[in-house]
């Protein structure tokens, strides 16, 4: 059964559930990101998803976070400089085909993905994946209509 909360708003006034992403643009030398890592270190925030895109002179390092308000805030503190947008998190189902229906379903409705990656899940959710698209709204709603469960950040924060 599809987890999407018909007819109520998510936290932010969304009519799908949704994650953002945080992207922070950091240098490419040794030791960045642990000192990234490291703004995190006393924080009750969680990062759930990371990604490391090398450059040849600086790094992307895209995250998921339990809390991305609290998140964003603190690395505003620490000054480090980056861009918040919204991805679809799809709980995996328990047949082993999952990515290929979700990358099916997607085509489908002409949808293009950028990327996807892992996300760290809790007991009470299953293994799944996060994924950027170009139109985040229109994917989730064709997720849930091909019966995959999606997360929202309420679930990350639990």
């Amino acid at each position: 059964m599809p987890m999407v909360r018909d007819k109520v708003k998510t936290d932010r006034g969304r009519d799908v559930p949704s994650v953002r992403q945080v992207s922070v643009f950091t240098e490419n030398r040794i030791g960045a990101l642990s000192d990234l890592l490291g703004v995190f270190d006393t924080s009750k925030t969680r990062i759930l998803a990371l990604a490391v895109i090398q450059g040849f002179d600086c790094a992307i390092v895209r995250f998921v976070f339990s809390d991305t308000d609290t998140a964003a805030k603190e690395l505003l503190d620490a000054n480090y400089r980056f861009t918040i947008c919204d991805l679809v998190a799809v709980e995996m189902p328990a047949s082993g085909d999952g990515l290929q229906r979700i990358s099916k379903a997607l085509l489908g409705a002409e949808i293009d993905i950028h990327y996807c990656y892992a996300l760290i899940t809790s007991e009470r959710i299953r293994p799944s994946i996060v994924v950027h698209v170009d139109n985040p709204s229109l994917a989730a709603t064709v997720l849930a209509e091909k019966g995959f469960s999606l997360l929202d950040e309420i679930d990350l924060r639990k």
